[in-house]
């Protein structure tokens, strides 16, 4: 494992666009389910019966943990809606698709956190983004703002998620411009 000199952890954005897609596809899930029993495509419908109680269990525990201010990830909920596609006819690509989005939505809710040591900087999203010093023309912080210039003209700014006390953002800035010194 990797020790970093610095993590600056930035404001998560609201994932409600992510949540909603996931209780839409929930529901869409539930409601196949419920059409397909009605069509009698299942002689002994039990198990699609436990399989929907499940999406709908989850997906009601979410919504308790929106509302106690906890994160809600509905991966399980996905992950019971596959296997309920995957015993459809004929839903075994749909199956796939809930089964990417199962895997996937955890890392698209991960935190947005930048790493800093004397070999570069670690931005941790899906994938990983790793630059190293010489590609850097300056990275500070101020007024609780992480910025990063490029030397290609690309520039990344985020607010940081804490407040940043007068002596850590000093040390900080004096780190990076020692470190883009090193690498120039």
């Amino acid at each position: 494992m990797r020790l970093f000199d610095y993590i600056i952890v930035c404001k998560s954005p609201d994932f409600k666009n992510v949540d909603r897609i996931s209780q839409f596809m929930l529901l869409i899930s539930t409601l196949s389910f419920s059409y397909s029993i009605y069509l009698g495509l299942f002689p002994k419908p039990a198990l699609i019966f436990a399989i929907m109680t499940s999406c709908i269990s989850w997906w009601i525990f979410c919504l308790f943990q929106r509302k106690n201010g906890t994160a809600p990830y509905y991966r399980l909920g996905l992950l019971f809606a596959s296997w309920g596609w995957f015993l459809q006819p004929n839903g075994l690509i749909i199956a796939g698709i809930f089964l990417i989005a199962a895997l996937f939505e955890r890392q698209v809710k991960f935190p947005y956190e930048i790493a800093v040591d004397p070999s570069g900087i670690v931005i941790n999203t899906f994938p990983k983004k790793y630059y190293p010093w010489q590609a850097i023309q300056n990275m500070l912080i101020k007024d609780d703002y992480i910025t990063i210039d490029f030397k290609n003209n690309h520039l990344i700014q985020k607010q940081i998620n804490e407040p940043v006390t007068m002596t850590i953002e000093q040390e900080f800035n004096s780190f990076c411009k020692e470190q883009i010194q090193a690498h120039q």
